[in-house]
């Protein structure tokens, strides 16, 4: 599976995607919104895990375009942030969100889920966005 990280973080976005390829993804780390989707153009993904609040475009803008676009908005989309953005996240009820998720998360949590959308389950049943916290 595909999947591109978004973080403005770089020991984060270093980190998370190190982790992801060792665990057998195949990962496409960028620092923000803006090159997300620039870097969308170029390279086809599976999963989108992108960072709540980061300069440029954040999280959410991010999650918006690619929800509007006919070739992107098919694409399984995951929140990740520390606690405060995470909880302001948390009152946005939009169905589109696959999952929402605290940076601390324990990695075979991310994994787990991960894998679930990897063997083609989609979305989260309504109430559990919060269960990978």
């Amino acid at each position: 599976m595909k999947i591109m990280v978004v973080d403005n973080d770089p020991v984060y976005l270093g980190l998370l995607a190190e982790i992801l390829q060792l665990h057998g993804y195949d990962v496409t780390a960028v620092h923000d919104g803006e090159e997300a989707l620039s870097k969308l153009k170029e390279v086809p993904v599976d999963f989108i895990l992108s960072d709540i609040s980061m300069p440029k475009m954040n999280g959410m803008s991010l999650h918006r375009y690619i929800r509007q676009d006919p070739k992107l908005k098919h694409l399984p989309f995951a929140w990740n942030s520390g606690y405060r953005e995470l909880r302001d996240a948390a009152k946005v009820e939009d169905p589109s969100i696959d999952l929402k998720f605290e940076k601390a998360m324990p990695i075979p949590n991310l994994l787990f889920f991960l894998s679930h959308f990897a063997s083609g389950g989609r979305r989260r049943s309504k109430g559990h966005e919060s269960a990978a916290c």
